[in-house]
């Protein structure tokens, strides 16, 4: 039965806790509240908090307890208690002998209950008892295995009864027919539990039960700002106004995307047109360059015609001209030969034949002289090969040949030397161009398609692909679906071996294989093929179970079939990836290898272990590697080592030009040597010689001096001469004469070979390739038509190549820009395929986005930014510039709360509000009102720029609100929380409003002076948060203080007492022995909470238990006087 009081009638106040197996509170225990107020005291360790973590468990939701938060702040660090230690009964730590694991002991093993319940009496008759039934079953020993049921029961009722209904389970049907009477109520939900209980005991709303939750541990509010900003102030609207404008800007978003999307396509496709135009001039060239080609024989042959024509009617003309010359000459020629005849026959007579015997020695010397004169120029010569310093005698000319016998001797060495470096320079020289060759030859194949596999493999899925009517990326090789991730590069020549069969193996879908089998078995192949056939679905990939696997060192591409070589991969190519040999011991259960590529296999059954490395020669160098979904690096590295090998090529030709321009001058010097050993001094002695004639015409002018025969002498020279010049012109004649028949008989010869001149169809080309045959020429000849021909035909041939160059290169690009494409936007492949014949498809595609799409979806995202999300940002700006205004007149009614009770004598306390937003406050409104000021307006569909500044704008401050990063969590609560944009000051004030003193917050003053200000505010925070403003006192009292005073000096403690008193507070203290006796006038009841460790069947165990005493007269057992 209750009892009728004048103690603050109809207060509701806790009359009774009830304890079933609470923390080291083991078995039942009820224990009595006083009205007035409740002391709870103990020594250090005793359960104290205990219990009053056990009233916290009833009050305050499961998400915001704190369990012994009093001494939390003291250890500054979470002390280990929670929902499970309490239930268990956890009272020491025990370590494993075997494992070293620190554990706690419990009480209760197994299956075990508790229930905490706390009865309210309002002193009028009305009691309501709160009850919390906690149960863990065995083997569950998590917070989130708890299982819980909350009750409300009118009246003081006992919980003891209880505990036969918990021994199985927690049966809440017999539990809610035990106190099925009105107004009782159970829930397995705190949050509906404290809905009922906060209506029947006068508590307003949650921000009550948690300002309550921590007044327990007043002594750890620090500061003003924390007290009022967390406890007494509401969660501004701000938040809400944010997430409204944030799933709002969505739409918004989602149409700039839709408008990014469309140009982003648009940007993609754009280079369709320059591409298709490229083409199509590159065919247009190719066209008239092979029908130029193709025109250029008969071209030629027709000028060959025409000009060999007009040479058959000019030889024709100068043929008769040269006849006439001839026959005119013989007639001249036959008058001079009688002529000279004559002279020479009265000359004969004259000298009886003396003169003629000696002109004809005289002739002979002369040709002796000029023979020996050029046998000596020869020697000469030879000798100047490898000397110029000898003596013209025979003992100079002995000296000389014995100087060439050396020379000979000399050479079978040094021409058997330059021999070896000419063979040795030749075997470079071959070996370099034919690197060259197979390099130019291998990057012309990897230029050609962007894949690292083998060329004849490539070939072979094209000809596939082409036969079977897949298209090749159906078809890819393993190696293409996959790239070594760029950080573990140093890894790549490993890995590129491991993988290098593997990589060329070709993947066939599931589908396809019955086709690609019957394609494969019908014809040879030419190399080897491998292939799989790749089911739709493929099984997850094998967990790795170490971070050094392979598989952690790879990227793989986005295609249907890298899932399947990432679980093949995974399953097959295990390796653990190491760093050094004795690492690779320590792997035991799986392949590893190490960086320079040992690899290492499981222990076999018979206790060997399989070590491999291979360093074949053609694993040396990177052009080997296969894996890698594009081949730009190895091309890159191909022409790089291309360029060093026609380096290498060049230097090596040079040598062996240069060996064999010595040899050749070693060889010259030996001939030249035989031919001075072969020449006799008599060959070269030109002074005897010239001795000889002398004496021949000295004896030929003593004969011939007699006046008479000098004029017969000098008349038969005349008419030599006469008739030399006739019959040299007479040969020349002649000679003119047989060249004029030889070019009239080779040319007829020709034009009758060629016979009819063929038509040419198309004039225009016929005149483009005369033009291109005369170009560069003031006229073209027969003799060189050809020339010029084979100049024209390797021009065209070049022209046609680069335009087939150029049609190859734009098709490439072509197939490269609808590739990404369709890989981009896959729903657009029902109308386009990456095949150059769809690049008109393409370009429809590009006009319709330009034309229809991009506008439809920007008049779309104008709509949607002239909308709604500004005008919820204005909402959300005007919030946070009132906010302060709004706080300030909430301050107002904890003001009045302060002036019902001094502070300091006479002074009062008043708290102020003061502007703290800091600089990424005031950044984040400039954002916002710049981003919702009218000086943007209504933008239209013109200004895009407008639009893009706008949308930016929001999009900065809305992403960044929705953003999940912690540290933009951060930042919104930092810009939004309105509480934390100003800080409280309080000031002691005199009656008449003057200041005495100030307090920004507690960190300068003293424990006791500390505790004082906080809980004078704290007093008229409950105040607020409690009482309705016309109520004298608030209709629930009980306050829970743990630790309480304990920094205190009595007088204070006092004053504070009467703070809470005056208020109408009930005090539930938690307290040292040393304050019992100063606040004993403001308790009648105290208890002693007292802890032991008794020994129970033989084994330790924790109880603590309680006693009533009278606090007025009790003294600490620690400091009794004697």
């Amino acid at each position: 039965m209750t009892k009728h009081t004048d103690l603050y009638p109809g207060q509701f106040r806790i009359s009774r806790i009830q304890l079933i197996n609470w923390g080291t509170f083991h078995g039942y225990f009820s224990i009595p509240v006083a009205r007035k107020g409740f002391l709870i005291t103990g020594g250090s360790g005793s359960g104290k908090s205990t219990l009053l973590d056990a009233m916290s468990a009833v009050l305050v939701p499961q998400n915001h307890v704190k369990f012994n938060a009093a001494s939390q702040q003291d250890l500054g660090r979470h002390n280990g208690r929670n929902l499970v230690s309490y239930v268990r009964g956890a009272w020491r730590q025990q370590e494993n002998t075997q494992t070293g694991e620190i554990t706690p002991e419990y009480l209760r093993e197994g299956a075990t209950n508790s229930v905490v319940a706390l009865t309210y009496d309002n002193g009028q008759g009305k009691q309501h008892t709160l009850i919390a039934i906690f149960r863990l079953n065995g083997g569950e020993n998590s917070v989130g295995q708890v299982k819980k049921l909350y009750g409300l029961v009118p009246g003081d009722e006992d919980v003891d009864k209880l505990s036969p209904l918990l021994t199985r389970s927690l049966d809440s049907r017999k539990i809610r027919a035990l106190y099925k009477g009105p107004g009782a109520s159970f829930t397995p939900t705190y949050a509906t539990f404290a809905d009922r209980f906060r209506k029947r005991l006068g508590i307003k709303n949650v921000e009550g039960q948690l300002l309550l939750h921590r007044t327990q541990s007043a002594k750890s509010l620090s500061s003003l700002d924390q007290l009022f900003r967390d406890y007494m102030l509401d969660v501004p609207d701000t938040f809400t106004r944010a997430d409204e404008a944030v799933e709002q800007f969505e739409d918004l978003r989602q149409a700039y995307l839709r408008v990014e999307d469309v140009k982003a396509q648009i940007d993609t496709l754009a280079p369709l047109p320059q591409l298709h135009s490229q083409r199509s001039s590159a065919e247009a060239d190719k066209e008239k360059a092979e029908a130029m080609s193709e025109a250029l024989p008969a071209v030629r042959t027709r000028l060959v015609a025409e000009e060999l024509d007009y040479l058959i009617r000019a030889f024709t003309a100068q043929l008769a001209e040269a006849q006439s010359q001839a026959e005119a000459l013989n007639a001249e020629v036959a008058h001079l030969d009688d002529a000279e005849r004559l002279a020479a026959v009265a000359v004969t007579q004259l000298s009886a034949g003396e003169l003629d015997a000696l002109s004809a020695k005289m002739e002979t010397a002369d040709k002796e002289i000029e023979h020996r004169t050029k046998e000596f120029q020869r020697l000469a010569a030879a000798a100047g090969a490898w000397t110029d310093d000898y003596e013209f005698s025979p003992h100079g000319f002995a000296e000389l040949q014995a100087n060439a016998k050396l020379r000979i001797a000399d050479f079978e060495v040094d021409f058997a030397k330059l021999t070896n470096e000419q063979q040795e320079a030749g075997v470079a020289a071959r070996d370099a161009a034919t690197a060259c060759a197979a390099l130019d030859s291998e990057l012309r194949s990897f230029s050609s398609r962007r894949t690292n596999i083998d060329k004849a493999l490539v070939e072979l899925r094209s000809q596939l692909a082409r036969d079977t009517g897949y298209a090749e990326s159906e078809l890819p090789f393993a190696g293409e679906l996959i790239d070594i991730s760029p950080q573990q590069a140093d890894w790549e020549p490993v890995i590129q071996k491991l993988l290098h069969g593997f990589a060329a193996t070709l993947l066939v879908p599931e589908a396809a294989r019955d086709t690609i089998n019957q394609w494969v078995n019908s014809r040879n192949v030419g190399t080897r093929l491998e292939y799989r056939t790749i089911p739709e679905f493929a099984s997850p990939p094998a967990s790795a179970r170490s971070p050094r696997q392979l598989i952690h060192k790879l990227e793989f591409q986005d295609h249907a079939m890298a899932h399947w070589v990432r679980q093949h991969i995974s399953r097959r190519f295990n390796y653990e990836c190491v760093d050094s040999v004795a690492e690779l011991d320590k792997v035991t259960t799986t392949p590893a290898v190490t960086r320079d590529g040992l690899e290492s296999r499981p222990k076999d059954k018979d206790g060997s272990t399989r070590f491999i490395k291979d360093d074949r020669k053609r694993f040396s160098g990177t052009a080997w590697y296969r894996v890698g979904s594009t081949n730009t690096a190895k091309i890159e590295l191909l022409r790089a080592q291309l360029t060093e090998a026609k380096a290498t090529a060049r230097a090596t030709a040079k040598q062996v030009q240069n060996l064999n321009r010595k040899m050749d001058i070693l060889r010259s010097q030996r001939d030249k040597a035989q031919q001075v050993l072969e020449t006799s001094f008599q060959d070269i002695d030109t002074a005897s010689a010239e001795a000889r004639r002398r004496d021949l015409q000295e004896q030929y002018d003593s004969l011939a001096s007699s006046p008479e025969a000098q004029a017969l002498a000098a008349a038969h020279e005349q008419a030599k001469a006469k008739l030399k010049d006739a019959r040299a012109r007479q040969n020349a004649a002649q000679k003119h004469l047989g060249n004029i028949e030889n070019e009239l008989e080779h040319s007829t010869k020709r034009r009758r070979i060629i016979g009819t001149v063929p038509d040419i169809e198309d004039q225009d080309i016929a005149k483009a390739v005369e033009e291109a045959l005369h170009k560069g020429k003031r006229k073209l000849t027969i003799d060189d038509i050809d020339a010029r021909r084979d100049e024209v035909q390797a021009s065209l041939q070049s022209t046609a190549r680069t335009a087939t160059r150029s049609i190859e290169d734009a098709n490439a690009k072509i197939v490269s820009v609808l590739h990404t494409y369709l890989a981009q936007w896959p729903a657009e492949a029902a109308d386009l395929e990456p095949q150059a014949s769809f690049a008109g498809e393409g370009i429809e595609k590009l006009r319709f986005l330009r034309a229809d799409r991009l506008a439809d979806f920007r008049s779309q995202f104008l709509e949607l930014l002239n909308g709604s999300t500004v005008r919820n940002l204005s909402h959300l700006t005007t919030d946070l510039r009132r906010a302060r205004s709004d706080i300030e007149m909430r301050m107002e009614f904890i003001n009045k709360s302060l002036e019902r009770s001094p502070f300091n004598g006479e002074r009062t306390l008043r708290i102020d509000v003061k502007d703290a937003r800091g600089q990424v406050v005031q950044d984040f409104q400039r954002d916002l009102d710049a981003a919702t000021s009218h000086s943007l307006g209504e933008i239209s569909e013109d200004d895009t720029e407008a639009a893009l500044a706008r949308y930016h704008a929001l999009d900065k401050i809305l992403s960044r609100l929705g953003s999940s990063q912690p540290e933009d969590i951060r930042w919104r609560n930092v810009v939004l929380d309105t509480r934390k944009h100003v800080s409280f000051v309080g000031r002691e004030c005199y009656p008449d409003g003057t200041t005495a003193n100030t307090y920004q917050d507690s960190a300068s003053l003293s424990g006791g002076q500390a505790q004082k200000l906080v809980f004078f505010c704290l007093a008229a925070a409950l105040r607020f948060r409690l009482a309705e403003p016309d109520q004298d006192v608030p209709t629930y009292g009980s306050i829970i203080l743990d630790e309480a005073f304990d920094r205190a000096d009595p007088t204070f403690t006092r004053t504070a007492m009467s703070v809470f008193t005056s208020f109408g507070f009930h005090m539930i203290l938690a307290t040292p022995f040393k304050l019992i006796q100063t606040l004993s006038p403001y308790v009648d009841g105290t208890i002693v909470v007292k802890y032991d460790e008794p020994t129970i069947n033989g084994r330790p165990q924790a109880r603590t238990g309680y006693s009533l005493i009278d606090a007025s007269t009790y003294q600490d057992p620690d400091h009794a006087q004697p």
